[in-house]
This record gives C-alpha cells, sequence and structure tokens, in this order.
C-alpha cells in the first residue's frame, strides 16, 4: 500500500502543480485577449481575429473566419491556436503548440511580424488603437526628417493634394541629404495607423509611433532592418 500511497501523493502534487502553471499562463492571455485584425504591410488584404481565453490544442482558442482569410493569409491555415509570448509578444501556434508566426508588441496596440519570403504583418488590438486612432488632419502639414540624434536632414510637407492610387502629394524642400533626394518622396497615406511615404517609382518608407510619440521608420519586405529614420514636427 505504502507504494501506491506514494504514487497518488506524487500524482496530485503534480496536478497542482500543472493547475498553478496553467492559472499562472491564464493571466498574460487575458490581458492580450481581444478583437485584433491581421494585415499585411500596406493594409490591402485584412482579416479580424478574436483571441479567447479559453484553451485549445496547442494554446488558447482564437476565432477566424477561415474561409474568407484563409484566401488573403494562406499560412493561417496551419494556425490552430496563441499563446502569449515573452516581453508581451503574440505568437500563433499550431496544435501543437509549434509557432507559425511571431509577434512582437510594437506601439498603440499593433504588433508586427516579419515572416520569411512573406513580408511584414500587423496584428491591431482594435479596442487599443481605435482609442488612439490617428486623424489625417494631424499629419498634415511640415515634418523634419532626421536620423536619431541628429540634425533635420530634409523637411517635407504631406498635402491634401490627391495623388494617384488613392495617395496625397509630398512637397519636399530643396537641400534634402543626398539619400532621402535620391529616394524621390511623391505621395503618401495613412495605413492602419502608419505614415507610409513612397517613392515616385512606387517604393516605400513605413513609420510608426515609437514609445517617444516620435514617427520612426519600422521594417517592411524589402527592408527588414532599416537604417533608422525619424519623421518630427
Amino acid at each position: 500500500m505504502r507504494p501506491l500511497s506514494g504514487l497518488l501523493l506524487s500524482l496530485a502534487f503534480l496536478a497542482a502543480g500543472t493547475a498553478g502553471s496553467d492559472a499562472q499562463d491564464s493571466q498574460p492571455a487575458k490581458a492580450l485577449a481581444s478583437n485584433y485584425q491581421l494585415s499585411d504591410a500596406v493594409g490591402e488584404r485584412r482579416c479580424p481575429i478574436t483571441l479567447e481565453t479559453r484553451t485549445a490544442p496547442g494554446g488558447f482558442a482564437l476565432i477566424i473566419d477561415r474561409e474568407v482569410c484563409g484566401v488573403v493569409f494562406p499560412h493561417l491555415s496551419d494556425v490552430a491556436a496563441w499563446r502569449p509570448a515573452p516581453a508581451r509578444g503574440i505568437n500563433f501556434v499550431d496544435a501543437k503548440g509549434n509557432i507559425v508566426t511571431e509577434f512582437s508588441e510594437g506601439v498603440g496596440g499593433v504588433y508586427e511580424a516579419i515572416r520569411d519570403n512573406d513580408g511584414v504583418y500587423f496584428l491591431t488590438n482594435l479596442k487599443i488603437a481605435d482609442a488612439e486612432e490617428i486623424k489625417f488632419d494631424d499629419l498634415v502639414g511640415d515634418w523634419n526628417l532626421s536620423r536619431p540624434g541628429g540634425a533635420t536632414i530634409c523637411r517635407i510637407t504631406l498635402t491634401k493634394d490627391a495623388a494617384a492610387e488613392q495617395r496625397f502629394a509630398i512637397r519636399v524642400a530643396s537641400g534634402c541629404d543626398a539619400p532621402i533626394a535620391s529616394f524621390g518622396l511623391a505621395s503618401w497615406q495613412l495605413s492602419n495607423g502608419d505614415v507610409l511615404l513612397y517613392a515616385a517609382n512606387g517604393d516605400l518608407l513605413r513609420l510608426g509611433k515609437n514609445e517617444e510619440g516620435q514617427w520612426a521608420r519600422v521594417p517592411d519586405q524589402k527592408q527588414p532592418r532599416p537604417r533608422p529614420l525619424l519623421m518630427t514636427r
């Protein structure tokens, strides 16, 4: 009887430890559970996703319209659940808990992921982002471009003048440094809370708000580790 009693006692402690671990894991999940929107880098493809706190194979349950979203985001077919990640990130995982897409925390309820050979994706917490929504009119006007800790390297004006593809014209002052001048800024657009600056040839600079409230360049498909650039007033 003693070996059996010892086994039962060990199983009881194991069950208690597992329950405590599950309760601990659920705390960050409760903080992150919400309605989100998944989008590509330019906001052309979008999909609503709800992260829940109830458990599912691999992690916590998520609600996706797979018939619709699977067409615009094929990799979602591998996603069965989600899990909180280190540094307040969010991981999409398969039924075995293997990471499919890893999102790092950005600013204003927006999480960012870079998938190899696929591009940049944004996961936006609609509850937070709606409260901090950037207004178009707040962006119109004069701005300074600079490197972190450096002097202004270019002055631009974001206008309301219509340009191609539902964008708006940019006026660039003379005297910009060579890399910015050669980039050839021509138009801009507000997308998913980010400012997109387009060159005449369609190349793109994406700027998102950082923790200091400045507009800072964020990675894109062509430049996963871009040279830092700030846009300030």
